[in-house]
């Protein structure tokens, strides 16, 4: 990804400098190895324009952080590179972070309703990367992995080879101890891996199992309706919930619109975001909101969430509108079709539970 980087970097027609470019990619580097859920919602609402204020403590944090050792980045940059540090995140290696970020991106796009312009399609990387991963993730672990491998001493140890060579007794002990040690500590960590990976698997499995009897009992627990029963208004919303709470870890299951048409959810006409939640019952609005984390809904990042939040809050009013709107900067009218509305609706959902 770094020659992308560089061609990113390049069309902002900054100076062409290959040592700044390739320190400001080590500092993204450095920055998103170990990104937690804040400072990815932090690089969104930067790449997104979400009106960030550019002179805040966390953000003038973050200019520093991206720096890599060279002159601050201004404004303009600062964005781009956030946007490239999102991109990275959702490169990397480990699926954790992959997932979260390309989580991220896709609530903070909000159905897509929300237009990011930056040098690479952030949303279509965050959509390609949830699709992978709910499919490569799920695949069973080898079980070769559990074959036994007696621990062997590493013989071109070198504490161990200067205690053999200077003879004496105790130091040959202490080193035989040590690299003793380095070798169990290698046979642990690898069954902790495996065991991780493995209980992983079996967490999916459930997860798969809880939401096939779902779908086959075709019943809304929250609603106390058969889907079918459900108006067509209240269902986009009642069924991302609820399978927000059957799935176990990010980024879910595969081939997330086929599963959500088979809830009766279908391409009808566009819903509008506020009106959907506008005619959810205060007594699921509670249930669907009461229980999350109230410090992981915000207006960037979960817009949807931040609406039911705003509405219970005036007791079943709809003067709540306005300020979402302007506050979330979605559109006048922020419309998408069910299964859309629904998708979008379940990333917020997840990310709120297992971000």
């Amino acid at each position: 990804m770094q020659d992308q980087f560089s061609t990113w970097y390049a069309s902002m027609s900054f100076q062409q400098d290959a040592a700044l470019t390739n320190k400001r990619w080590s500092a993204i580097e450095g920055h998103v190895s170990a990104a937690t859920k804040s400072d990815l919602a932090m690089l969104a609402k930067l790449a997104f324009r979400l009106k960030p204020q550019m002179g805040s403590t966390a953000v003038s944090a973050l200019r520093q952080t991206l720096s890599g050792d060279a002159a601050q980045p201004g404004d303009d940059e600062l964005i781009m590179l956030s946007a490239s540090a999102l991109a990275a995140s959702m490169a990397s290696n480990e699926d954790r972070i992959a997932a979260l970020a390309a989580t991220v991106v896709s609530s903070t796009s909000c159905g897509g309703l929300r237009q990011l312009k930056q040098p690479m399609d952030l949303v279509g990387m965050a959509d390609n990367v949830l699709r992978q991963l709910s499919e490569t993730a799920r695949r069973r672990p080898s079980l070769e992995q559990a074959k036994l491998i007696a621990p062997t001493i590493d013989k071109s140890d070198e504490a161990l080879i200067q205690a053999v060579n200077t003879g004496g007794l105790l130091n040959v002990a202490q080193a035989l101890a040590v690299a003793t040690n380095k070798a169990i500590s290698a046979i642990s960590r690898r069954q902790r891996e495996f065991e991780a990976s493995v209980q992983k698997y079996v967490n999916i499995q459930d997860e798969e199992l809880d939401i096939l009897w779902w779908l086959e009992g075709g019943h809304s627990f929250d609603l106390g309706l058969d889907f079918s029963k459900v108006s067509t208004e209240q269902l986009p919303l009642a069924i991302a919930r609820e399978l927000g709470n059957l799935t176990k870890i990010l980024p879910g299951p595969p081939a997330l619109s086929s599963l959500l048409s088979r809830t009766g959810l279908v391409d009808a006409p566009l819903q509008s975001i506020s009106d959907s939640v506008q005619g959810m019952p205060d007594e699921w609005l509670h249930k669907a909101v009461g229980v999350l984390p109230q410090d992981g809904i915000s207006a960037n990042l979960t817009p949807i969430l931040f609406a039911m939040q705003r509405r219970l809050e005036v007791d079943g009013k709809d003067d709540w509108i306005a300020a979402w709107r302007t506050t979330t900067e979605l559109p006048q009218e922020a419309m998408l079709s069910p299964i859309e509305l629904a998708a979008t609706a379940y990333r917020e959902f997840s990310l709120t539970r297992l971000g």
